[in-house]
């Protein structure tokens, strides 16, 4: 339920993210903090809707998830090295499963920790590397595909932190204002919700094969980010 605290919570985060999109802790605070907003449960409500995605709620699924350095062993091109690497330039490790305390909602812990444990696999799958300007497209792809209010609050400071920019992005760098049009482009286009892949089951599959299933190769074959920036992620 929304609360004059959970306001200020949320309006000190953006402040804060709006000055520095970069800034890990106070981000992972506003999606905490808005997770717990009507517009999340909405968001959620929706998910669990979903006939693609109902069926991993139901079960609960998760899968088996091999460390990063197992991972970034796997073949070259597939899912699984270019998200072990992902992962490992990060110095991170896979979330481990969910537990489920009695007497709460389970559905709910269940989408809020699937959707952070798949987001470097969604990283992998749309060539975005972890950069400022990787993220934001990220953010376009939930706010998209998720209708998550904290991803859409991301975003609104990634733009407003552009707007705000004195640098203008150079070759080296991707312009953030592209980098979401990308991730809006992308979460829009998918064949198949990317909350409703069992990642799991095909780490050893090719990422083209994954993104040709998806039907998003056309579109990441043209995605803002150089094949260098992406760790092995990129078109493909």
């Amino acid at each position: 339920m929304d609360t004059p605290a959970q306001h200020r919570r949320l309006a000190a985060d953006m402040l804060a993210l709006c000055s520095d999109p970069g800034d890990v802790p106070h981000a992972l605070d506003l999606l905490n903090a808005s997770y717990a907003t009507p517009a999340a449960a909405a968001a959620r409500a929706r998910l669990q809707a979903d006939p693609a995605i109902a069926p991993l709620v139901r079960e609960r699924y998760w899968g088996p998830w091999p460390d990063a350095t197992q991972l970034a062993s796997l073949p070259p091109g597939s899912l699984g090295h270019a998200y072990g690497h992902l992962l490992a330039d990060q110095g991170l490790e896979p979330l481990p499963p969910p537990e489920f305390p009695p007497g709460a909602d389970g559905d709910a812990i269940y989408l809020q920790r699937r959707i952070r444990a798949s987001h470097d696999v969604w990283h992998a799958i749309a060539g975005c590397p972890t950069t400022l300007a990787g993220e934001a497209a990220m953010n376009g792809v939930t706010t998209e595909q998720l209708r998550w209010p904290g991803s859409a609050l991301l975003l609104a400071a990634d733009l407003i932190h552009r707007v705000h920019e004195a640098e203008t992005p150079g070759a080296s760098r991707v312009d953030v204002g592209l980098a979401i049009a990308y991730g809006l482009e992308l979460g829009a286009s998918t064949t198949s919700p990317l909350l409703a892949q069992r990642w799991e089951e095909g780490w050893e599959r090719p990422l083209a094969e994954w993104r040709q299933e998806l039907g998003l190769k056309a579109l990441i074959a043209r995605n803002p980010f150089t094949a260098g920036q992406n760790n092995g992620a990129g078109p493909g």
